[in-house]
């Protein structure tokens, strides 16, 4: 069962750097898209600490710092999981009238500073020959290797919590995607500090020799895997859902534009002025937004040619009286009458700006191909 268990914690620890890593890149991007701020700087923090404690966790980094000082890699890796707890703490604050972010995070200063000294001094005292020893019912039994993991695990249940507390009150008032991101945290974050409250209890029942408990051990490391699995779940949501959101927005911008080619090649060829220069490759919603621009700019100067009952009529009528508008206006040597506005967008947005052109455009479509079947 241990065995096991050590196997699944090797490859979860693979796929959160992997996982983390892009997470980190990922708020980097946004760092500079949307600039800074106490919220997305903790943020960034918490993921930064969170990549490197697992990159410490690595054999060959391990070994590399133990050859230094031997001790130095435990201290490093719980330091900063510690680090990264107290951001999130910060990061899912909720405020209040009373408090405010910027106070929590001064308050947060304190129990940290606190806990990583006290890491780095029980280091120092435990014996050399088990600084790097795993954690087990004989280890425990020496106080200072004991209370290094009272430190550390107390530190780490204590910043769970306060972020169950805060996550929790987010997620009562969200909806959509963004309360699926959350009840995953809510659940890995729980997870975690149940998982961190059994070790404590393995070790002060070690430490007192009072009962022989090692199902504790295998039941914390057991919901760490689980608490990690939801956590980067909960972290990764957003993101993969932003990105999917965007590749469907793309593909769905793809298929409008193409749809506009009848409705924009009838107009533009009467009114060629209106095409604006050729940059080359352009995203799909710079090259729609392109596409509406030109199709209402040159229905705009044909306007005059179309009769009032354009607006009211069936979108197949409208093709109808388009195509013979745009032939008026080829053979017109003056443009007499004024301009209005054809076919009113739907609503708010490039793709309600469109729609009501896409349906205009295919019934032009449907026209053309009905004349050709003649």
């Amino acid at each position: 069962m241990v065995v096991g268990v050590t196997v699944s914690v090797g490859i979860i620890n693979t796929m959160a750097l992997v996982v983390f890593a892009i997470a980190l890149c990922w708020r980097l991007d946004q760092i500079r898209r949307n600039g800074w701020g106490l919220q997305p700087l903790a943020m960034t923090v918490a993921i930064a600490a969170l990549t490197l404690s697992f990159v410490v966790a690595d054999d060959s980094v391990t070994d590399a710092m133990e050859a230094a000082f031997t001790g130095a890699s435990r201290v490093v890796f719980y330091a900063l999981l510690a680090v990264a707890v107290a951001a999130l703490v910060v990061v899912f604050f909720f405020p209040g009238p009373e408090v405010s972010r910027e106070r929590r995070a001064g308050l947060e200063a304190l129990p940290l500073v606190v806990a990583l000294v006290g890491l780095q001094v029980t280091m120092l005292v435990i014996p050399v020959e088990i600084r790097t020893a795993s954690i087990s019912e004989w280890t425990a039994r020496n106080w200072s290797f004991a209370l290094f993991f009272l430190i550390a695990c107390g530190y780490l249940s204590y910043g769970f919590v306060a972020c169950v507390r805060s996550v929790y009150r987010f997620f009562q008032a969200a909806d959509g995607y963004l309360r699926t991101s959350l009840g995953l945290l809510v659940l890995g974050l729980g997870l975690l500090a149940v998982g961190s409250l059994a070790q404590i209890c393995f070790v002060l029942v070690s430490m007192g020799d009072l009962a022989r408990m090692p199902w504790l051990l295998t039941t914390s490391r057991i919901l760490t895997v689980l608490g990690v699995v939801a956590f980067l779940f909960g972290i990764s949501y957003p993101m993969v859902h932003s990105r999917i959101a965007a590749a469907m927005a793309n593909r769905r911008r793809r298929r409008m534009d193409t749809d506009l080619i009848p409705l924009w090649r009838l107009v533009t060829e009467a009114v060629p002025e209106v095409v604006l220069p050729n940059p080359g490759i352009l995203v799909p919603t710079t090259r729609l937004h392109r596409r509406v621009v030109e199709t209402r700019d040159a229905l705009t100067q044909i306007s005059p040619f179309l009769p009032r009952l354009f607006e009211y009529a069936d979108v197949d009528v409208q093709a109808r009286l388009l195509k013979r508008a745009v032939e008026e206006y080829r053979e017109a040597a003056e443009i007499k009458g004024a301009v209005w506005d054809v076919v009113p967008d739907d609503g708010a947005g490039l793709e309600a700006d469109a729609e009501p052109l896409r349906r205009l455009s295919q019934a032009v479509a449907a026209e053309e191909f009905g004349l050709a079947q003649r």
